[in-house]
Protein backbone atom coordinates (compact mmCIF):
# COMPACT_ATOMS: atom_id res chain seq x y z
CA UNK A 1 0.00 0.00 0.00
CA UNK A 2 1.07 3.73 -0.81
CA UNK A 3 -0.03 6.35 2.17
CA UNK A 4 -1.33 9.09 -0.26
CA UNK A 5 -2.13 12.59 0.72
CA UNK A 6 -4.60 14.71 -1.48
CA UNK A 7 -5.11 18.52 -1.17
CA UNK A 8 -7.42 20.42 -2.66
CA UNK A 9 -6.94 23.76 -3.90
CA UNK A 10 -3.28 24.91 -2.65
CA UNK A 11 -3.64 28.53 -3.55
CA UNK A 12 0.41 28.52 -2.86
CA UNK A 13 0.29 27.54 0.57
CA UNK A 14 2.74 24.88 0.92
CA UNK A 15 4.66 25.49 4.51
CA UNK A 16 1.04 24.84 5.67
CA UNK A 17 0.23 21.84 3.75
CA UNK A 18 3.89 20.42 4.56
CA UNK A 19 3.44 21.16 8.02
CA UNK A 20 -0.07 19.31 8.12
CA UNK A 21 1.50 16.27 6.44
CA UNK A 22 4.37 16.51 8.94
CA UNK A 23 2.31 16.55 11.72
CA UNK A 24 0.31 13.26 10.23
CA UNK A 25 3.69 11.68 9.72
CA UNK A 26 4.54 12.52 13.50
CA UNK A 27 0.87 10.82 14.55
CA UNK A 28 2.03 7.63 12.50
CA UNK A 29 6.07 7.63 12.35
CA UNK A 30 5.87 3.86 10.90
CA UNK A 31 3.58 4.57 8.15
CA UNK A 32 5.02 8.37 6.42
CA UNK A 33 2.60 9.74 3.47
CA UNK A 34 4.99 8.97 0.53
CA UNK A 35 3.39 10.78 -2.15
CA UNK A 36 1.12 14.38 -2.24
CA UNK A 37 -1.59 15.18 -4.98
CA UNK A 38 -2.92 18.23 -5.40
CA UNK A 39 -5.96 19.07 -7.87
CA UNK A 40 -4.66 22.72 -8.93
CA UNK A 41 -4.42 26.03 -7.65
CA UNK A 42 -1.40 25.46 -6.93
CA UNK A 43 0.13 29.30 -7.59
CA UNK A 44 3.81 28.26 -8.17
CA UNK A 45 4.84 31.59 -8.61
CA UNK A 46 8.62 32.30 -9.08
CA UNK A 47 9.09 35.89 -9.18
CA UNK A 48 6.62 38.99 -9.24
CA UNK A 49 6.20 38.11 -12.96
CA UNK A 50 4.89 35.06 -12.69
CA UNK A 51 2.68 36.71 -9.86
CA UNK A 52 1.26 39.38 -12.88
CA UNK A 53 0.05 36.06 -15.00
CA UNK A 54 -2.30 34.91 -11.89
CA UNK A 55 -5.97 35.45 -12.53
CA UNK A 56 -7.08 37.24 -9.88
CA UNK A 57 -7.81 40.82 -9.24
CA UNK A 58 -3.97 42.75 -8.81
CA UNK A 59 -4.86 43.45 -4.82
CA UNK A 60 -5.69 39.84 -3.91
CA UNK A 61 -2.29 38.83 -5.76
CA UNK A 62 0.10 37.52 -3.48
CA UNK A 63 3.33 35.30 -3.79
CA UNK A 64 3.59 32.88 -0.97
CA UNK A 65 6.36 30.35 -0.67
CA UNK A 66 6.81 28.28 -3.81
CA UNK A 67 9.65 30.73 -5.00
CA UNK A 68 11.36 29.65 -1.81
CA UNK A 69 11.57 25.88 -2.93
CA UNK A 70 11.92 27.02 -6.51
CA UNK A 71 15.26 28.95 -5.36
CA UNK A 72 15.76 25.46 -3.14
CA UNK A 73 16.33 27.47 -0.19
CA UNK A 74 13.48 24.62 1.13
CA UNK A 75 12.82 21.35 -0.34
CA UNK A 76 9.83 19.95 -0.32
CA UNK A 77 9.71 16.88 2.24
CA UNK A 78 7.12 14.32 0.20
CA UNK A 79 7.07 13.81 -3.77
CA UNK A 80 4.72 16.77 -4.68
CA UNK A 81 2.39 15.76 -7.85
CA UNK A 82 -0.06 18.62 -9.14
CA UNK A 83 -2.58 19.08 -12.33
CA UNK A 84 -3.24 23.15 -12.95
CA UNK A 85 -6.46 25.02 -11.86
CA UNK A 86 -7.85 28.53 -13.31
CA UNK A 87 -5.51 30.45 -10.48
CA UNK A 88 -1.62 29.91 -11.81
CA UNK A 89 1.51 30.85 -12.94
CA UNK A 90 0.76 30.25 -16.82
CA UNK A 91 3.84 31.36 -18.04
CA UNK A 92 5.41 28.94 -15.97
CA UNK A 93 3.06 25.82 -16.80
CA UNK A 94 3.10 26.74 -20.50
CA UNK A 95 7.01 25.65 -20.49
CA UNK A 96 6.19 22.27 -19.15
CA UNK A 97 3.35 21.66 -21.42
CA UNK A 98 4.07 18.29 -21.09
CA UNK A 99 4.63 18.01 -17.47
CA UNK A 100 8.29 18.15 -15.51
CA UNK A 101 9.61 19.03 -12.56
CA UNK A 102 9.10 23.07 -11.30
CA UNK A 103 10.41 22.87 -8.44
CA UNK A 104 13.15 19.63 -6.48
CA UNK A 105 10.69 17.09 -5.51
CA UNK A 106 7.41 19.10 -6.80
CA UNK A 107 5.77 17.91 -10.17
CA UNK A 108 3.36 19.18 -13.10
CA UNK A 109 1.34 16.44 -14.59
CA UNK A 110 0.86 18.86 -17.87
CA UNK A 111 -1.84 20.14 -19.61
CA UNK A 112 -2.93 16.27 -19.45
CA UNK A 113 -0.13 13.44 -18.79
CA UNK A 114 -0.09 9.99 -17.51
CA UNK A 115 2.88 9.13 -15.69
CA UNK A 116 3.37 5.71 -12.56
CA UNK A 117 4.68 6.19 -9.28
CA UNK A 118 5.55 3.54 -6.90
CA UNK A 119 3.40 1.08 -8.17
CA UNK A 120 0.77 3.64 -9.01
CA UNK A 121 -0.69 4.64 -12.60
CA UNK A 122 -1.81 8.32 -12.45
CA UNK A 123 -2.98 10.15 -15.06
CA UNK A 124 -4.68 13.85 -15.10
CA UNK A 125 -6.34 17.03 -16.51
CA UNK A 126 -5.11 20.48 -15.79
CA UNK A 127 -7.92 23.55 -16.36
CA UNK A 128 -11.17 24.21 -15.94
CA UNK A 129 -13.79 23.84 -19.22
CA UNK A 130 -15.01 26.73 -21.03
CA UNK A 131 -16.75 25.80 -24.37
CA UNK A 132 -15.73 28.89 -25.97
CA UNK A 133 -12.21 27.63 -25.88
CA UNK A 134 -12.94 24.11 -25.95
CA UNK A 135 -12.08 23.53 -29.49
CA UNK A 136 -9.49 25.90 -30.22
CA UNK A 137 -5.57 25.58 -30.31
CA UNK A 138 -3.15 26.54 -27.79
CA UNK A 139 -3.30 30.13 -28.79
CA UNK A 140 -1.82 32.05 -25.84
CA UNK A 141 1.45 33.32 -24.75
CA UNK A 142 3.19 35.87 -22.52
CA UNK A 143 2.56 38.79 -22.53
CA UNK A 144 -1.32 37.81 -21.64
CA UNK A 145 -4.10 40.04 -21.67
CA UNK A 146 -7.32 39.94 -19.46
CA UNK A 147 -8.75 37.18 -21.66
CA UNK A 148 -5.07 35.22 -22.45
CA UNK A 149 -4.54 35.06 -18.84
CA UNK A 150 -7.53 33.12 -18.43
CA UNK A 151 -8.11 31.11 -21.59
CA UNK A 152 -4.68 30.07 -21.18
CA UNK A 153 -6.09 27.26 -18.36
CA UNK A 154 -8.63 26.29 -20.52
CA UNK A 155 -9.47 22.72 -21.06
CA UNK A 156 -8.80 21.89 -24.46
CA UNK A 157 -10.54 18.88 -26.71
CA UNK A 158 -6.85 17.60 -28.23
CA UNK A 159 -6.00 16.63 -24.50
CA UNK A 160 -9.17 15.16 -23.80
CA UNK A 161 -8.61 12.84 -27.05
CA UNK A 162 -5.35 12.00 -26.31
CA UNK A 163 -6.32 10.48 -22.33
CA UNK A 164 -9.49 8.51 -24.22
CA UNK A 165 -7.06 6.64 -26.12
CA UNK A 166 -5.68 5.09 -23.07
CA UNK A 167 -5.27 1.34 -22.26
CA UNK A 168 -5.74 0.18 -25.86
CA UNK A 169 -2.47 -1.97 -25.29
CA UNK A 170 -1.34 -1.32 -21.68
CA UNK A 171 -4.76 -2.51 -19.86
CA UNK A 172 -3.46 -2.00 -16.71
CA UNK A 173 -6.19 0.45 -14.98
CA UNK A 174 -5.85 4.61 -13.94
CA UNK A 175 -5.51 4.23 -10.02
CA UNK A 176 -5.59 7.93 -9.51
CA UNK A 177 -7.31 10.50 -12.26
CA UNK A 178 -6.43 14.07 -10.95
CA UNK A 179 -8.44 17.31 -12.17
CA UNK A 180 -8.98 20.51 -10.97
CA UNK A 181 -12.99 20.73 -12.16
CA UNK A 182 -15.60 18.01 -10.83
CA UNK A 183 -16.94 15.75 -14.10
CA UNK A 184 -20.36 17.00 -14.76
CA UNK A 185 -22.99 15.01 -12.90
CA UNK A 186 -20.82 13.64 -10.23
CA UNK A 187 -23.28 14.93 -7.53
CA UNK A 188 -25.85 12.33 -8.70
CA UNK A 189 -23.73 9.87 -7.00
CA UNK A 190 -23.41 11.42 -3.87
CA UNK A 191 -25.20 12.96 -0.56
CA UNK A 192 -26.39 15.42 -2.89
CA UNK A 193 -28.83 16.83 -0.23
CA UNK A 194 -26.42 17.90 2.04
CA UNK A 195 -23.91 19.24 -1.06
CA UNK A 196 -27.10 21.70 -1.49
CA UNK A 197 -27.21 22.43 2.14
CA UNK A 198 -23.68 23.59 1.94
CA UNK A 199 -23.62 25.17 -1.32
CA UNK A 200 -27.27 25.90 -2.26
CA UNK A 201 -26.41 28.50 -5.16
CA UNK A 202 -25.54 24.82 -6.97
CA UNK A 203 -29.22 24.43 -7.23
CA UNK A 204 -29.68 25.99 -10.81
CA UNK A 205 -26.55 24.39 -12.29
CA UNK A 206 -27.38 20.96 -10.87
CA UNK A 207 -31.08 21.19 -12.29
CA UNK A 208 -29.63 22.36 -15.64
CA UNK A 209 -26.89 19.74 -16.01
CA UNK A 210 -24.16 22.09 -15.90
CA UNK A 211 -22.33 21.44 -12.47
CA UNK A 212 -18.83 20.37 -13.60
CA UNK A 213 -17.08 19.57 -16.77
CA UNK A 214 -18.53 17.69 -19.94
CA UNK A 215 -14.84 16.33 -20.70
CA UNK A 216 -14.30 15.42 -16.94
CA UNK A 217 -18.01 13.09 -17.66
CA UNK A 218 -16.92 11.55 -20.76
CA UNK A 219 -13.15 10.61 -19.32
CA UNK A 220 -14.80 9.07 -16.07
CA UNK A 221 -16.78 7.12 -18.22
CA UNK A 222 -14.33 5.76 -20.70
CA UNK A 223 -11.22 5.56 -18.84
CA UNK A 224 -13.24 4.73 -15.50
CA UNK A 225 -10.53 5.28 -12.70
CA UNK A 226 -10.42 3.24 -9.33
CA UNK A 227 -9.83 6.85 -8.30
CA UNK A 228 -10.82 10.37 -8.97
CA UNK A 229 -9.88 13.55 -7.22
CA UNK A 230 -11.14 16.98 -7.72
CA UNK A 231 -11.29 20.43 -6.17
CA UNK A 232 -12.29 23.97 -7.76
CA UNK A 233 -15.86 24.15 -5.93
CA UNK A 234 -14.42 24.94 -2.49
CA UNK A 235 -16.33 21.58 -1.01
CA UNK A 236 -15.86 18.55 0.51
CA UNK A 237 -17.68 15.64 -1.47
CA UNK A 238 -17.39 12.20 -1.94
CA UNK A 239 -19.31 10.15 -4.44
CA UNK A 240 -18.66 6.26 -5.88
CA UNK A 241 -19.62 5.88 -9.60
CA UNK A 242 -20.84 2.25 -10.50
CA UNK A 243 -19.90 1.83 -14.12
CA UNK A 244 -21.96 -0.50 -16.45
CA UNK A 245 -20.24 -3.81 -17.15
CA UNK A 246 -17.45 -4.18 -19.28
CA UNK A 247 -14.12 -5.62 -19.95
CA UNK A 248 -11.89 -3.65 -17.84
CA UNK A 249 -9.52 -1.18 -20.38
CA UNK A 250 -12.19 -1.92 -23.29
CA UNK A 251 -12.46 1.56 -25.29
CA UNK A 252 -15.98 2.45 -25.41
CA UNK A 253 -16.90 3.76 -28.72
CA UNK A 254 -16.84 7.53 -28.91
CA UNK A 255 -19.60 8.23 -31.49
CA UNK A 256 -23.11 6.65 -32.43
CA UNK A 257 -22.34 4.75 -35.20
CA UNK A 258 -19.32 2.87 -33.49
CA UNK A 259 -21.61 2.06 -30.84
CA UNK A 260 -24.17 0.52 -32.43
CA UNK A 261 -21.09 -1.62 -34.34
CA UNK A 262 -20.21 -2.52 -30.72
CA UNK A 263 -23.53 -3.60 -29.74
CA UNK A 264 -23.47 -6.18 -32.42
CA UNK A 265 -20.29 -7.44 -32.01
CA UNK A 266 -21.67 -7.65 -28.41
CA UNK A 267 -24.47 -9.65 -28.89
CA UNK A 268 -22.32 -11.94 -31.38
CA UNK A 269 -19.82 -12.53 -28.49
CA UNK A 270 -19.78 -15.31 -25.81
CA UNK A 271 -21.35 -14.72 -22.54
CA UNK A 272 -19.06 -14.28 -19.79
CA UNK A 273 -19.50 -15.08 -16.38
CA UNK A 274 -20.46 -11.81 -14.12
CA UNK A 275 -17.69 -10.23 -12.55
CA UNK A 276 -17.41 -7.58 -9.40
CA UNK A 277 -18.91 -3.69 -10.93
CA UNK A 278 -16.33 -1.17 -11.77
CA UNK A 279 -16.14 1.76 -9.53
CA UNK A 280 -14.60 4.77 -9.48
CA UNK A 281 -14.62 6.21 -5.92
CA UNK A 282 -14.98 10.18 -6.27
CA UNK A 283 -13.15 12.57 -3.48
CA UNK A 284 -13.47 16.25 -3.97
CA UNK A 285 -11.63 18.63 -1.63
CA UNK A 286 -11.70 22.20 0.10
CA UNK A 287 -8.98 25.01 -0.05
CA UNK A 288 -6.10 25.05 2.43
CA UNK A 289 -7.93 27.35 5.32
CA UNK A 290 -8.39 26.92 8.69
CA UNK A 291 -10.94 24.89 9.82
CA UNK A 292 -11.69 23.57 6.18
CA UNK A 293 -12.12 20.06 4.45
CA UNK A 294 -8.54 20.10 2.30
CA UNK A 295 -6.35 17.11 3.09
CA UNK A 296 -7.63 13.15 2.92
CA UNK A 297 -4.97 10.38 3.53
CA UNK A 298 -5.43 7.34 1.61
CA UNK A 299 -3.28 3.96 1.63
CA UNK A 300 -3.80 2.79 -2.49
CA UNK A 301 -2.78 -1.03 -3.49
CA UNK A 302 -0.54 -0.36 -6.77
CA UNK A 303 -1.89 -2.10 -9.41
CA UNK A 304 -0.63 -5.52 -10.28
CA UNK A 305 2.55 -5.92 -12.02
CA UNK A 306 3.71 -2.53 -11.69
CA UNK A 307 6.89 -2.39 -10.08
CA UNK A 308 6.45 -0.59 -6.57
CA UNK A 309 10.22 0.67 -6.56
CA UNK A 310 12.47 0.69 -9.56
CA UNK A 311 15.96 -0.48 -9.54
CA UNK A 312 18.99 1.55 -7.83
CA UNK A 313 20.94 3.30 -9.94
CA UNK A 314 24.64 4.74 -9.33
CA UNK A 315 23.20 8.04 -7.35
CA UNK A 316 20.90 6.24 -5.22
CA UNK A 317 24.13 3.48 -3.93
CA UNK A 318 25.57 6.77 -3.34
CA UNK A 319 23.00 7.88 -1.32
CA UNK A 320 22.71 5.05 0.35
CA UNK A 321 25.98 5.14 1.43
CA UNK A 322 26.53 8.76 2.24
CA UNK A 323 23.14 9.82 3.58
CA UNK A 324 21.49 6.64 5.41
CA UNK A 325 21.88 8.14 8.78
CA UNK A 326 21.74 11.98 7.85
CA UNK A 327 19.13 14.13 9.43
CA UNK A 328 17.96 17.51 8.17
CA UNK A 329 15.90 20.44 9.96
CA UNK A 330 12.89 21.66 7.86
CA UNK A 331 13.11 25.69 8.51
CA UNK A 332 9.10 25.84 7.60
CA UNK A 333 8.34 23.81 10.46
CA UNK A 334 11.74 23.94 12.99
CA UNK A 335 11.47 20.30 13.16
CA UNK A 336 14.12 17.41 12.35
CA UNK A 337 13.50 14.40 9.94
CA UNK A 338 15.63 11.63 8.95
CA UNK A 339 16.48 11.96 5.19
CA UNK A 340 15.21 8.81 3.65
CA UNK A 341 17.58 6.92 0.98
CA UNK A 342 16.68 8.08 -2.82
CA UNK A 343 16.32 4.28 -3.93
CA UNK A 344 13.72 4.41 -0.86
CA UNK A 345 11.24 7.39 -2.01
CA UNK A 346 8.87 6.92 -5.05
CA UNK A 347 10.10 8.54 -8.41
CA UNK A 348 8.50 9.53 -11.43
CA UNK A 349 8.30 6.89 -14.00
CA UNK A 350 7.15 7.15 -17.86
CA UNK A 351 3.91 5.60 -19.19
CA UNK A 352 4.73 4.16 -22.08
CA UNK A 353 1.10 4.13 -23.33
CA UNK A 354 0.98 7.94 -22.71
CA UNK A 355 4.33 8.63 -24.69
CA UNK A 356 2.94 6.58 -27.81
CA UNK A 357 -0.28 8.34 -28.01
CA UNK A 358 2.02 12.10 -27.55
CA UNK A 359 3.34 10.68 -30.95
CA UNK A 360 0.51 9.60 -32.43
CA UNK A 361 -1.33 13.48 -31.85
CA UNK A 362 1.63 15.61 -32.11
CA UNK A 363 0.55 16.23 -35.36
CA UNK A 364 -2.76 17.74 -34.02
CA UNK A 365 -1.46 20.15 -31.88
CA UNK A 366 -2.01 23.56 -32.82
CA UNK A 367 -1.35 27.67 -31.70
CA UNK A 368 -4.25 28.92 -33.61
CA UNK A 369 -7.51 29.73 -32.39
CA UNK A 370 -9.18 28.08 -34.91
CA UNK A 371 -7.69 24.81 -34.66
CA UNK A 372 -8.39 22.27 -36.78
CA UNK A 373 -11.07 19.75 -34.68
CA UNK A 374 -9.61 15.79 -33.62
CA UNK A 375 -10.40 13.02 -35.65
CA UNK A 376 -13.70 11.63 -35.05
CA UNK A 377 -12.62 8.07 -35.66
CA UNK A 378 -10.91 5.97 -32.88
CA UNK A 379 -6.98 6.16 -33.68
CA UNK A 380 -5.03 3.39 -33.27
CA UNK A 381 -2.49 2.56 -30.41
CA UNK A 382 -0.47 -0.58 -30.92
CA UNK A 383 2.37 -3.01 -29.17
CA UNK A 384 4.68 -1.34 -31.85
CA UNK A 385 4.09 1.83 -31.05
CA UNK A 386 4.72 1.07 -27.80
CA UNK A 387 7.80 -1.71 -28.73
CA UNK A 388 9.42 2.19 -30.64
CA UNK A 389 8.77 3.79 -27.06
CA UNK A 390 10.58 1.28 -24.81
CA UNK A 391 13.66 1.03 -27.46
CA UNK A 392 13.64 4.46 -28.24
CA UNK A 393 13.68 5.44 -24.25
CA UNK A 394 16.46 2.69 -23.66
CA UNK A 395 18.93 4.15 -26.48
CA UNK A 396 18.27 7.67 -25.89
CA UNK A 397 19.21 7.13 -21.76
CA UNK A 398 22.10 5.50 -22.77
CA UNK A 399 23.50 8.02 -25.64
CA UNK A 400 22.90 10.96 -23.21
CA UNK A 401 24.27 9.03 -20.09
CA UNK A 402 21.44 9.86 -17.79
CA UNK A 403 21.80 8.61 -14.48
CA UNK A 404 18.17 6.82 -14.57
CA UNK A 405 16.71 3.56 -13.93
CA UNK A 406 15.02 1.70 -16.74
CA UNK A 407 11.69 3.68 -17.51
CA UNK A 408 12.69 6.74 -15.03
CA UNK A 409 10.91 10.17 -16.18
CA UNK A 410 14.67 11.71 -18.08
CA UNK A 411 14.32 15.06 -16.45
CA UNK A 412 15.55 17.06 -13.51
CA UNK A 413 14.61 20.23 -12.64
CA UNK A 414 16.09 23.32 -13.92
CA UNK A 415 16.14 26.70 -13.17
CA UNK A 416 14.87 28.79 -16.28
CA UNK A 417 13.99 32.74 -14.67
CA UNK A 418 15.02 33.97 -11.72
CA UNK A 419 13.29 33.60 -8.09
CA UNK A 420 11.80 36.43 -5.96
CA UNK A 421 14.37 38.89 -4.77
CA UNK A 422 16.39 37.72 -7.88
CA UNK A 423 14.87 39.32 -10.84
CA UNK A 424 16.15 41.93 -13.50
CA UNK A 425 14.64 44.38 -15.31
CA UNK A 426 13.30 43.01 -19.06
CA UNK A 427 10.89 42.71 -21.28
CA UNK A 428 8.16 39.10 -21.22
CA UNK A 429 9.81 36.89 -23.26
CA UNK A 430 9.04 33.66 -23.64
CA UNK A 431 12.31 31.56 -23.01
CA UNK A 432 11.16 27.56 -23.67
CA UNK A 433 12.45 25.28 -20.90
CA UNK A 434 14.82 22.71 -21.34
CA UNK A 435 12.81 20.00 -19.61
CA UNK A 436 10.45 20.26 -23.00
CA UNK A 437 13.34 20.26 -25.02
CA UNK A 438 14.57 16.98 -23.46
CA UNK A 439 11.03 14.99 -24.11
CA UNK A 440 10.31 16.54 -27.38
CA UNK A 441 14.02 14.98 -28.52
CA UNK A 442 13.13 11.69 -26.75
CA UNK A 443 10.47 11.26 -28.68
CA UNK A 444 11.78 13.20 -32.09
CA UNK A 445 8.73 15.24 -32.61
CA UNK A 446 9.09 19.22 -33.37
CA UNK A 447 7.68 22.00 -31.08
CA UNK A 448 4.27 23.10 -32.29
CA UNK A 449 3.09 24.80 -29.25
CA UNK A 450 6.13 25.40 -27.11
CA UNK A 451 9.41 26.81 -27.86
CA UNK A 452 12.95 25.62 -27.77
CA UNK A 453 15.11 26.59 -24.68
CA UNK A 454 17.21 29.91 -24.80
CA UNK A 455 18.89 30.64 -21.91
CA UNK A 456 19.77 35.30 -22.99
CA UNK A 457 15.58 35.05 -23.31
CA UNK A 458 15.52 35.08 -27.14
CA UNK A 459 13.48 32.03 -27.75
CA UNK A 460 10.24 32.89 -29.81
CA UNK A 461 6.97 31.28 -31.03
CA UNK A 462 3.83 31.42 -32.68
CA UNK A 463 1.42 34.41 -31.19
CA UNK A 464 -1.75 35.42 -31.72
CA UNK A 465 -2.35 38.45 -33.69
CA UNK A 466 -2.45 41.23 -31.42
CA UNK A 467 -5.01 43.10 -34.04
CA UNK A 468 -7.54 40.22 -33.53
CA UNK A 469 -10.58 40.82 -32.22
CA UNK A 470 -11.41 38.76 -29.23
CA UNK A 471 -15.65 38.36 -28.70
CA UNK A 472 -15.40 35.71 -26.11
CA UNK A 473 -17.51 36.02 -22.96
CA UNK A 474 -15.21 34.57 -20.18
CA UNK A 475 -16.73 33.83 -17.09
CA UNK A 476 -14.07 32.97 -15.19
CA UNK A 477 -13.80 36.39 -13.45
CA UNK A 478 -16.80 35.38 -10.97
CA UNK A 479 -15.94 32.26 -8.72
CA UNK A 480 -18.33 30.22 -6.92
CA UNK A 481 -17.05 30.43 -3.45
CA UNK A 482 -18.85 33.53 -3.02
CA UNK A 483 -21.03 33.16 -0.17
CA UNK A 484 -20.01 31.81 2.92
CA UNK A 485 -20.17 27.69 4.15
CA UNK A 486 -21.95 26.22 6.94
CA UNK A 487 -18.79 24.28 8.11
CA UNK A 488 -20.08 22.83 11.39
CA UNK A 489 -22.90 21.29 8.96
CA UNK A 490 -21.16 17.79 8.81
CA UNK A 491 -21.98 13.51 8.53
CA UNK A 492 -20.50 10.69 8.21
CA UNK A 493 -21.77 10.48 4.50
CA UNK A 494 -18.07 11.43 3.43
CA UNK A 495 -16.19 8.49 5.27
CA UNK A 496 -18.68 6.12 3.71
CA UNK A 497 -17.75 6.71 0.15
CA UNK A 498 -14.38 6.12 1.28
CA UNK A 499 -15.08 3.23 3.10
CA UNK A 500 -12.86 0.53 1.26
CA UNK A 501 -9.93 2.19 1.97
CA UNK A 502 -7.47 2.61 5.16
CA UNK A 503 -8.23 6.30 6.47
CA UNK A 504 -5.73 8.08 8.48
CA UNK A 505 -8.18 11.10 9.00
CA UNK A 506 -11.51 11.85 7.84
CA UNK A 507 -12.17 15.13 8.75
CA UNK A 508 -10.18 18.37 7.87
CA UNK A 509 -6.91 19.38 9.18
CA UNK A 510 -6.74 23.06 10.36
CA UNK A 511 -3.42 24.61 8.75
CA UNK A 512 -1.26 27.04 11.03
CA UNK A 513 -2.47 29.12 8.30
CA UNK A 514 -2.87 33.18 9.10
CA UNK A 515 -6.80 33.23 10.80
CA UNK A 516 -6.84 36.67 9.61
CA UNK A 517 -6.68 35.48 6.39
CA UNK A 518 -9.88 36.54 4.12
CA UNK A 519 -10.97 34.07 1.89
CA UNK A 520 -10.33 35.94 -1.66
CA UNK A 521 -10.81 33.35 -3.87
CA UNK A 522 -13.91 35.29 -5.72
CA UNK A 523 -12.06 37.01 -8.39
Amino acid sequence: MVRVAVVGCAHGLLDDIYATINFVNEMDPAHPVELLLCCGDFECMRNMRDLETLACPPKYRALHAFHRYYKQEKIAPVLTIFVGGNHEASGYLQELLYGGWVAPNIFYLGASGVINVAGLRIAGLSGIYKQQHYTAGRFEAPPYDNTTMRSVYHVRELEVFQLSHLQQVDKTPLNVFLSHDWPRGIEQHGNLSQLLRRKPFFKQEIMTNTLGSPAGEYLMYQLRPQHWFAAHLHVKFAAVVVHPHQSRGENKPNNAEASETHKTEQDAAPVLPPCEPVTTKFLALDKCLPRREFMQILDLAPSAGRPARPQQTTKDIETVDMKQDATVADEGTGTSHRTVARSSRPRIMFDLEWLAVLRATHHLASVSKFAPRVPQEEMKIEDKDLAWVKQRLEEFVAEKKLDKAPGEWITDFVKTAPGHGEEQDGSVVVTGNPQTDLLLELLQLPHVITSPFSGDGAASRAVEDPNEIDLDDDEDASDLDSKPVDVEDRTSRHGLALANETVVTNIEIAAPADLCEIDLDGE
